[in-house]
């Protein structure tokens, strides 16, 4: 059976699946990964029990509703499950590469006729999967959040989707690093410290350039027309090269290095077709970033975006500034989860993809 889905695989993506099975066998061999799963699930319900203690105890005194009860259970959930996501995964994908060059196994990867996509792609795959056991675990905590009310399943997928594409985007960081350095101890502190590093300044740029466009005002400014045409052009060409990098690098993938300029200008045309529509005059992007609030560049700190996800009156604040009246999350909900996973999800495209470039230019 194994046999026959290696071969499917690699007729239809040209995929070797070795890597996955060996790295499968490798890492869920032993006692760790089950005193890993289990701490998970334990700090992971403790935190959520934790939070529910003080309203439970506050009930004949305040009064208070069910639906509170769920809704902070599974909000104490959800975060403490950001945290250890972004603490488990970067340091299991940091050490992918470099632990093969410290046991001095590299080498017999690179001697084998696996590619380097099938290599990245394959040890990604696994800390994935093993990402997505450590949200399983937490199920029946959320589950019971759905009980207490106040939560509904759609918002416990919505927020599962989404902290399995930071998951994803803190395993591509990671496995860049590992393939750019030598040992895995830098490889972990450069992820953490990227990943710390880019949460810190999301917060604290746009509080700094909202200060700058108030003035001395007391309300939260929307960006303004004309300088939404030069956050437009730098997003657009930012998401222009991402695109144009994996289109070109799936392209040459799929169609096979002879074809190289013909992926070349597929990764051109939808590039530029997406800095055409981003810069249209008076087009829907331009319209919109020019009402948004200067605040909104706060999501991509994943608190913040997780926030965002699970309290309407952050979102509201977000979308329109304090001043903004009316819609709360329920109309653009899905929207803005639309766009939190799709910045995630891009970047971590851009990041595994570049993590193959690396390692097939270290074979060569």
């Amino acid at each position: 059976m194994s046999e026959v889905l290696e071969a499917g695989l690699y007729r239809a993506l040209r995929f070797n699946p070795c890597v996955v099975i060996n790295e499968l066998r490798t890492r869920m061999r032993g006692w760790r990964p089950f005193i890993v799963l289990l701490a998970y699930a334990a700090i992971a319900s403790t935190a959520a029990l934790i939070a529910l203690l003080p309203l439970v105890l506050e009930q004949q005194y305040l009064g208070r509703s069910a639906v509170e009860f769920g809704r902070t259970t599974f909000a104490a959930l959800a975060h403490t499950q950001l945290t250890l996501i972004l603490l488990i995964v970067p340091a299991y994908a940091a050490g992918a590469i470099t632990m093969e060059r410290e046991k001095r196994t590299l080498e017999m990867l690179r001697t084998s006729l696996v590619s380097a996509s099938d290599v990245v792609t394959g040890k990604l795959l696994v800390i994935l999967a093993f990402g997505l056991i450590l949200l399983l675990t937490s199920l029946p905590v959320a589950s019971w959040s759905i009980l207490l009310g106040g939560v509904a399943p759609e918002e416990v997928l919505y927020i599962y989707s989404y902290l399995f594409l930071v998951a994803f985007f803190a395993a591509a960081l990671g496995m860049l690093y590992s393939v750019r350095l030598k040992r895995s101890m830098a490889a972990v502190v450069a992820t953490y410290g990227t990943l710390i590093t880019t949460g810190v300044l999301a917060l604290v740029v746009p509080m700094i350039v909202a200060e700058i466009l108030l003035g001395g005002a007391s309300s939260n400014p929307a960006i303004g027309r004309e300088a939404a045409v030069y956050v437009l052009l730098t997003l657009s060409a930012t998401a222009g090269w991402i695109v144009f990098f994996v289109v070109r690098a799936a392209a040459e993938r799929l169609l096979g290095k002879p074809r190289r300029r013909l992926a070349v200008a597929l990764g051109l045309l939808l590039a530029l077709a997406l800095l055409g529509l981003a810069i249209l005059p008076n087009g829907p992007l331009v319209r919109a970033v020019a009402q948004v609030s200067v605040t909104a560049f706060v999501i991509i700190n994943p608190y913040a975006a997780l926030s965002a996800l699970m309290d309407g009156e952050i979102t509201q604040f977000i979308i329109l500034g304090p001043s903004g009246v009316g819609r709360g999350a329920t109309g653009f909900g899905l929207q803005l989860w639309t766009i939190i996973c799709g910045f995630f999800l891009l970047f971590a495209v851009a990041l595994w993809t570049a993590a193959i470039s690396g390692f097939a230019r270290r074979t060569e």
